[in-house]
C-alpha cells in the first residue's frame, strides 16, 4: 500500500499555532503558577483541532515526535537503500537476458 492510499483518509496539518499560559489566580492554589500549553492545528480540509496539555504531557509529545521523526528518517535510508539493490539486480537481470539473446538461447 502507497503512502498516497493511507495518507488519503487523513487531513493533513498545514498550521500550528501555540502559546504558553500561566495560571496566575485561581481558587484552586495547587494551579496557580502552573504552565500549560495550547496547540491549535489548521488542517487542509479546512477545520481545525486545538487542545491544552500541561507542560509535562507537552514534553512527552515533544519525545514523541521527535522519536517518530528519527524514525521516519531511518525507514527512509532504508527504502533508499532497497531501492538501490532493487536497481543493481534488475541491470544484472537485463545484462543476463541480453547475453542470452545474443548467444541465440
Amino acid at each position: 500500500m502507497s503512502a498516497d492510499r493511507v495518507r488519503a483518509g487523513l487531513p493533513r496539518v498545514v498550521d500550528v499555532t501555540w502559546r504558553v499560559d500561566v495560571t496566575l489566580c485561581t481558587s484552586d492554589a495547587r494551579e496557580v503558577m502552573r504552565p500549560s500549553v495550547t496547540l491549535r492545528l489548521r488542517l487542509d480540509d479546512g477545520s481545525e483541532k486545538t487542545f491544552e496539555c500541561g507542560l509535562e504531557k507537552f514534553h512527552q509529545l515533544r519525545e514523541a515526535t521527535a522519536t517518530m521523526l528519527n524514525e521516519m528518517e531511518w525507514a527512509s535510508r532504508d527504502v533508499a537503500a532497497v531501492k538501490e539493490i532493487g536497481a543493481r539486480a534488475q541491470a544484472r537481470w537485463d545484462k543476463v537476458k541480453a547475453e542470452a539473446n545474443a548467444s541465440g538461447g
